[in-house]
């Protein structure tokens, strides 16, 4: 198995796993993760009265709820928007009762930006503009370098219950799916 050209720096090896960007194929990079596996190791960065706050599986832990990450590459498309405010919809029913990150590859401001005039209660935005996250969770396209559209559920327990790659870009992800996840683990 060959390096993702442009990341031999990163020593990254690509999955057979592909989505498409149009009729464009492209190959996600990381591990295979499946419902059973531990949440692996990652960084996510979240900024706060512009102060820096990591998210970590440490973190996830010390929360002691079930967690949604809802990953998309940018907050500013169509698509992002339409996912992010669909979930953000379906969160209130959980009233807080389980954490919700709303991950993309856009810088903090961004986001925040995002997040404000959204009015956002239920999902946290958290960057991955490191692309920690999506490596880590074997969601990352490194020739675009930003996430595929998914979504993943864990336990308290940091253990993943549910995960849903797009393998269109433009399609939406299965909302339904991720919420019964949700709502089986309360």
């Amino acid at each position: 198995m060959s390096t993702v050209p442009g990341n031999e720096k990163h020593d990254v090896k690509p999955e057979a796993r592909t989505v498409f960007i149009g009729a464009q194929p492209s190959v996600l990079c990381g591990p295979e993760l499946a419902v059973g596996d531990a949440a692996p190791d990652f960084e996510l960065w979240q900024y706060v009265d512009q102060t820096p706050c990591l998210i970590n599986r440490e973190l996830l832990l010390g929360y002691q709820m079930p967690v949604l990450f809802c990953c998309l590459h940018s907050v500013d498309t169509r698509v992002g928007a339409i996912q992010a405010r669909k979930f953000e919809q379906l969160l209130s029913r959980f009233d807080h009762e389980v954490a919700a990150f709303l991950v993309s590859s856009d810088l903090p401001f961004t986001q925040n930006r995002y997040a404000t005039k959204e009015s956002l209660s239920f999902l946290s935005v958290a960057s991955d503009y490191r692309a920690s996250f999506g490596r880590a969770f074997g969601v990352y396209l490194p020739e675009w370098m930003f996430l595929t559209r998914s979504v993943i559920v864990t336990d308290a327990a940091a253990t993943i219950q549910h995960i849903d790659i797009v393998t269109e870009f433009t399609d939406e992800p299965d909302y339904g799916s991720a919420i019964n996840a949700l709502a089986e683990l309360l």
